[in-house]
């Protein structure tokens, strides 16, 4: 990009934190980890913790012969931050009834979910989908609390879409971490933030894909730094997301739950 990115118009800590991070070549997929400290969470007003990125086109193009590498590195990474859980409540935040927002529901209905099935020896995971406080009248962080109450997991797993700061990275940039998510931040709506201590849990790791980006940051890139020029109000509130977005969001959807699946053996 040809501009530090707008933290407040990003969820991809590889952009907000106004550096180039070192990642490391797996096949054909690019692995990147940032580790937010207390002093550059406070200056970007971000939670600190780590946050992987997993990048690889291979959704673009729905080639599944494509994903097991993607899969592995994901499910490798959520099996490093969880080490210490054996049970598991996945929570897939966002507004089912918007494509582009659908990846938290969809990929819910792909996990295998074994809560009151699993042997002793076995991991268990339990999910639910609470929908957006526009159609249900419900906050998603009052549904999670009052279900990880009841569930008492260790970890709770969060899937939402993110916002980009750069066109390449939407449905191709997967963001893992152990911070745990505030829904809607990327794009200026942020709630009640999905963290281990709001949640009362051990620890909550979110997952999630970019599938928007700001208008405005296409406009940016495109022209470059100038001074001289203005961008309409309306536009810089105007989020783009890909033609294909439906196709994009199932197969990252897919991917997500296939490595969630893996970390946990079932």
């Amino acid at each position: 990009m040809s501009h530090t990115a707008d933290s407040a118009r990003t969820d991809m800590a590889v952009e907000f934190v106004g550096r180039k991070p070192r990642g490391r070549l797996c096949g054909k997929v690019r692995k990147t980890q940032v580790i937010v400290d207390e002093k550059l969470s406070e200056k970007l007003r971000r939670p600190k913790g780590t946050y992987v990125t997993v990048e690889s086109p291979a959704a673009l193009s729905a080639d599944r012969a494509e994903y097991k590498p993607i899969i592995r590195e994901i499910a490798s990474t959520l099996k490093s931050l969880t080490a210490d859980c054996k049970s598991f409540l996945a929570v897939g935040v966002g507004n089912p009834l918007l494509t582009a927002d659908a990846l938290g529901s969809r990929t819910v209905a792909l996990l295998k979910v074994n809560r009151g099935f699993n042997s002793a020896d076995e991991k268990e995971l339990s999910a639910f989908s609470p929908g957006v406080s526009g159609v249900t009248g419900i906050e998603s962080f009052d549904f999670a609390d009052s279900i990880a109450g009841l569930v008492k997991p260790d970890c709770v797993l969060i899937i939402d879409s993110l916002a980009s700061a750069a066109v390449s990275r939407l449905g191709s940039a997967f963001q893992i971490c152990d911070s745990g998510l505030v829904p809607g931040s990327g794009v200026g709506g942020g709630k009640r933030a999905l963290n281990a201590e709001t949640l009362k849990v051990k620890k909550v790791v979110s997952v999630g894909v970019p599938l928007v980006v700001h208008a405005e940051t296409i406009i940016r890139d495109a022209i470059g730094e100038r001074s001289d020029y203005e961008i309409n109000e309306s536009v810089r509130n105007l989020v783009v997301t890909p033609k294909d977005v439906d196709i994009v969001m199932g197969e990252c959807a897919h991917i997500i739950a296939e490595s969630i699946n893996m970390s946990l053996g079932l």
